[in-house]
C-alpha cells in the first residue's frame, strides 16, 4: 500500500510540473510573439502634401498670400497660372479663378476619381467638379475666426473655440447644405469660414478668410489647422485624443479634448510600411494614471473598415469602434496607468469600390 500511495503521489507531481512547464513555455512562446510583433511595427513617415495654387487672375495678390502663408506652416505650396494648369498629384488650390474651362473640369472630374484633392480659398468658381459646386453671396465681416468645438479632422489638436484675429474684409459667404461641415465661423455674423466634405468619396475643403488680413505674427494654431486639414484632404491618417468619463471621451466633448491635454495624454497614428496597416501610440506624460484615454482616428478615403492586427497582448483590454457614416474609428483602454506607453496595430480589412472599378465590373 505505501509503495502504490507513493507512486501516486508522485505521478500527481509529475502532473504539477508539466502543467507549470507548458506554462511557461506558452507564456515564453506568448511574450516572444509580442516581441517579434514590436518589433515589425515600422513606421513610414508621410511627408506634408505638396500643395499647387492655381489662379486665373496674373499677379494675382491673393494666390501670393496664400502661398506665402501655406509655406509658413510648412506646406510645399507653389503658384500655377490656370492657362498651364495640368491636375496630376496633390492638392489642388482655386484662387481667384471665376470660370473653370471644361476641358479642365472633365480633367479635374477624372483626378478627383483616383484620388486627388480639390480645395478652395476665397470666392469659389462657378463651374462644377463632377457634381460638386459651391454657391456663395459676397458679404462684410467685421473679422474674426472662432473654430468650431465640434470635433472635426480640420480641427484634431486644437483648442476648441479658439479665435483666430482677423481684420474686416469683404469675403464669399458660403450657402451652406446639410452634408457640409463647418469647421470655423466669423465671429460676428456666424457664416462659415472654414468649411469641408466628403462626397462621392472625394474630399474638398474650404477658407474664406484673407491672409493679407492675418496679423503680421504667424498664428500657430492656423498653422497646425492648415497642416492637419491639408493632410486629411489628401488622405493621410489624422486623429485626435480624449479623456475623460466613458460617454464624453466616446462622443469626443469639448471638456473631454481639453483634459486629454491638461492630463498628458499623448497620442498618434501613423502608417506602417506595410500595405494597409497602422500604428496607434497612446502614452500618459502626466503625473496621474489616465481614464478611457480614446483616440479617433479618420481613416484614408474609401476605407469601410479596421480591425486589430498582431497579438492579442498588444491590444489586450482595447477595444475598437468602427463609425462608417463619418469615415472613423475610435480606439480606446479603460486606463492609461503613469508613463505607461502602448503601441498597437491596426489593418484595412475592406475598402469600397471606386467608381471606375464598379462601372468596369458592369461592363464585363
Amino acid at each position: 500500500m505505501a509503495r502504490r500511495h507513493e507512486a501516486t503521489v508522485a505521478s500527481k507531481h509529475l502532473v504539477i510540473y508539466g502543467a507549470m512547464l507548458v506554462l511557461v513555455v506558452a507564456v515564453g512562446v506568448v511574450a516572444i510573439w509580442s516581441f517579434i510583433e514590436q518589433q515589425s511595427i515600422v513606421i513610414a513617415p508621410e511627408p506634408l502634401p505638396k500643395v499647387t495654387v492655381v489662379t486665373a487672375r496674373s499677379g494675382s495678390q491673393l494666390g501670393a498670400a496664400w502661398v506665402r502663408l501655406l509655406n509658413a506652416a510648412e506646406l510645399q505650396a507653389t503658384l500655377v497660372p490656370l492657362e498651364t494648369f495640368d491636375p496630376i498629384e496633390g492638392v489642388v488650390i482655386f484662387c481667384d479663378v471665376e470660370e473653370i474651362p471644361p476641358r479642365l473640369a472633365t480633367l479635374l472630374e477624372e483626378f478627383v476619381r483616383r484620388g486627388g484633392a480639390i480645395s478652395f480659398v476665397g470666392i469659389p468658381p462657378r463651374t462644377p467638379i463632377g457634381r460638386f459646386r459651391l454657391f456663395y453671396e459676397v458679404g462684410q465681416v467685421s473679422g474674426n475666426v472662432r473654430l468650431s468645438e465640434h470635433v472635426s479632422p480640420v480641427l484634431a489638436r486644437l483648442v476648441p473655440g479658439y479665435v483666430i484675429p482677423t481684420r474686416p474684409a469683404t469675403v464669399a459667404l458660403l450657402k451652406e447644405t446639410p452634408r457640409m461641415v463647418v469647421d470655423a465661423r466669423w465671429k460676428d455674423s456666424e457664416r462659415a469660414a472654414v468649411m469641408h466634405i466628403e462626397r462621392d468619396g472625394a474630399r474638398y475643403l474650404w477658407f474664406g478668410l484673407d491672409p493679407r488680413q492675418l496679423p503680421a505674427k504667424p498664428d500657430a494654431t492656423l498653422h497646425l489647422m492648415l497642416r492637419t486639414a491639408f493632410r486629411w484632404v489628401s488622405g493621410q491618417p489624422v486623429s485626435d485624443g480624449a479623456v475623460g468619463n466613458p460617454q464624453d471621451a466616446k462622443t469626443f466633448t469639448p471638456t473631454s479634448r481639453r483634459k486629454a491635454r491638461s492630463d498628458g495624454f499623448g497620442f498618434s497614428v501613423d502608417r506602417m510600411r506595410k500595405d494597409d496597416f497602422f500604428s496607434i501610440r497612446m502614452v500618459n506624460r502626466g503625473g496621474i494614471p489616465i481614464a478611457n484615454p480614446t483616440v479617433k482616428l479618420w481613416v484614408p478615403p474609401g476605407v469601410t473598415k479596421v480591425g486589430f492586427s498582431g497579438s492579442f497582448v498588444m491590444h489586450r483590454d482595447a477595444s475598437l469602434t468602427g463609425i462608417p457614416e463619418d469615415g472613423t474609428v475610435l480606439v480606446s483602454l479603460p486606463r492609461l496607468r503613469r508613463n505607461e506607453d502602448r503601441v498597437m496595430k491596426l489593418r484595412i480589412l475592406a475598402r469600397r469600390p471606386r467608381a471606375g472599378t464598379q462601372q468596369q465590373n458592369a461592363e464585363r
